[in-house]
């Protein structure tokens, strides 16, 4: 599991362009014409009225703070509002997640795209890359998850931070709709106090690696279990197997051996990277799959030193 951090430079620009672009299209939804042109984001953009929009709806996104707070509110701002107007079937019209995302002039594809997050930061094991051909042909792009189930807080069927590009087999297979808590499970966009865990391996009788996560009782945990990161896991054992080898073969001295004779100027970080096609940054564990397995499990083998942390 991995944290998304909210300050780098393509997450702000892609959910203020996600503001600005929705905020249109859910005053359009809400108030038709009312709304003025020059308020388009985008040229030709149209977007029909919603019928029978109810008046406490209307009141509530007259107030831009109400509107901003819905479209791109952090995780604990969303968790406060999450059951307004649950019950209104309009909302579910003014919110539809599946014509946003099929909506030609912004929609899934652009914010994957300027989101950038290439790992699955439920799993860390798959790529989530977004990928449109030079012609504009739309190829492959993560899935969406819902961190707060659409079907049970439809209002934040568009918040950005509802919003999470997640690998098919984890927001589909996994987590689906569950309703999680942000005080017992991972959000990628919300740090939570306490949430820790380490990967690490035992031998079987074949004296092959079989890999295990220690994680405290508590959010670390529920996350960890609730995910199946254990066993999915376990499927990783000849990566594990291979880490092995190479402690057994050339000492805890391995990054140094290669350093040396590389012939290149070359960080030890970057050394890593090309030996074991991993980051050893957690900043850029969300680069590449199987990054924070790797570091943990190579830590553990003291192949990885305390000053290269």
């Amino acid at each position: 599991m991995i944290y998304i951090d909210i300050n780098k430079s393509n997450i702000i620009k892609a959910r203020e362009r996600h503001y600005e672009i929705m905020r249109y299209i859910i005053r359009k939804r809400i108030y038709g014409n009312k709304v003025k042109k020059d308020e388009m984001p985008i040229p030709k953009m149209r977007i029909d009225k919603i019928k029978k929009v109810g008046y406490r709806i209307e009141k509530f996104f007259e107030d831009e703070d109400n509107l901003r707070k819905v479209l791109v509110g952090k995780p604990n701002e969303l968790d406060e509002i999450k059951t307004l107007f649950s019950n209104k079937p309009e909302i579910k019209q003014i919110f539809h997640y599946n014509n946003w995302i099929k909506y030609d002039k912004y929609n899934a594809y652009d914010l994957a795209r300027e989101l950038d997050i290439p790992t699955c930061p439920y799993c860390g094991r798959m790529y989530t890359k977004t990928v449109i051909s030079e012609k504009g042909k739309k190829i492959v792009r993560p899935d969406f998850d819902h961190w707060f189930p659409k079907s049970k807080y439809p209002l934040l069927a568009l918040s950005f931070y509802n919003l999470i590009p997640s690998c098919n087999i984890c927001n589909s297979g996994l987590k689906g709709a569950y309703d999680f808590e942000l005080d017992t499970h991972f959000h990628p966009y919300h740090k939570a106090e306490g949430f820790k865990y380490t990967f690490s391996y035992d031998l079987d009788a074949y004296q092959k690696p079989c890999v295990k996560i220690l994680a405290e009782k508590g959010i670390s945990k529920n996350s960890v279990e609730d995910f199946e990161l254990e066993e999915i896991y376990k499927t990783h054992q000849d990566e594990v197997e291979d880490l092995l080898k190479i402690r057994q073969a050339y000492s805890e001295k391995y990054i140094e051996i290669l350093n040396n004779f590389s012939g290149i100027n070359l960080s030890k970080e970057e050394v890593y990277r090309l030996a074991f096609g991993a980051h050893l940054a957690e900043d850029k564990f969300d680069r590449r799959p199987l990054s924070k397995m790797k570091k943990d499990i190579l830590t553990e083998l003291g192949i990885i030193k305390p000053e290269m942390k």
